[in-house]
């Protein structure tokens, strides 16, 4: 097996491939980074099936834990959590309010997250607008956006965050998509087959030089899609924390006294 290894890897094998890729992906793609452009352009399809089934599945765990409720805590806290002053207990002890901020030792990384967040919402442009040319695009910008937000659920919790913001994930993967199909529609009815790159190269005063692929609409699609339906997905567990077990309807007890009246 050994043997059999180290022929398979030192063997030369075919860079037909490859080569494809690399030598078409700026003439025809409109960008240099080959990863992106193959995503968006060329396998560009395959990448729309990708988000619409992204959308599905978190669509479906939305759906199955809708109406899902966790049983009661069947386990005493230890005392090391009982004996805590108020405003550092836990939040099995002392609940917080929608109103509420995090509390006690949870100060110090509810500030911290909330300083990231206005600077991981420009890393995220950043990556996204860099991406056709450069490591980025749409994909892991809108992770990087999505992870600004769940951590401000991780840390205030959710009552809090959805009182102080309205994210609508919903809204944002149904313009993700909307996005992405009219920007093959708009090459399918010009004529070009489905998905079809084009770009316009302009010039701006003190910016220079400028080209823009119709593939950065698509690729919107693919941020809006992604950012929405991470946060669909991981807040509905959040969702989790903030809903009690429902007891089971018990017959009202009536008194003896009233059945023998």
């Amino acid at each position: 097996m050994a043997l059999l290894s180290y022929a398979m890897l030192t063997r030369q094998t075919p860079n037909d491939i490859s080569s494809f890729y690399l030598s078409r992906a700026l003439p025809e793609g409109g960008g240099s980074n080959v990863v992106n452009v193959m995503l968006v352009d060329f396998r560009g399809f395959d990448t729309l099936g990708e988000i619409t089934v992204l959308g599905a599945v978190a669509l479906t765990v939305y759906a199955l834990l809708r109406r899902f409720r966790p049983s009661k805590e069947s386990m005493e806290l230890p005392p090391q959590q009982r004996q805590l002053a108020p405003d550092v207990a836990t939040d099995l002890v002392n609940p917080r309010q929608a109103s509420d901020t995090a509390l006690g030792f949870m100060m110090v990384p509810a500030v911290l997250v909330r300083l990231l967040l206005p600077i991981a919402l420009v890393v995220s442009f950043y990556l996204f607008m860099r991406g056709h040319n450069q490591p980025g695009g749409g994909f892991v910008a809108g992770l990087v956006m999505s992870v600004a937000f769940i951590l401000q659920y991780m840390v205030a919790g959710t009552q809090w965050v959805e009182a102080q913001m309205s994210l609508r994930p919903m809204r944002w993967m149904g313009f993700g998509l909307l996005s992405a199909t009219l920007t093959g529609l708009g090459a399918l009815f010009a004529g070009y087959p489905f998905l079809t790159t084009h770009t316009w190269h302009f010039s701006l005063p003190l910016l220079g030089d400028i080209h823009i692929a119709s593939a950065l609409f698509f690729d919107v699609g693919v941020y809006a899609m992604v950012v929405g339906s991470t946060l669909l997905m991981l807040t509905a567990l959040g969702h989790q924390s903030v809903r009690a077990h429902k007891p089971s309807n018990q017959p009202k007890v009536v008194a003896a006294t009233e059945g023998a009246a």
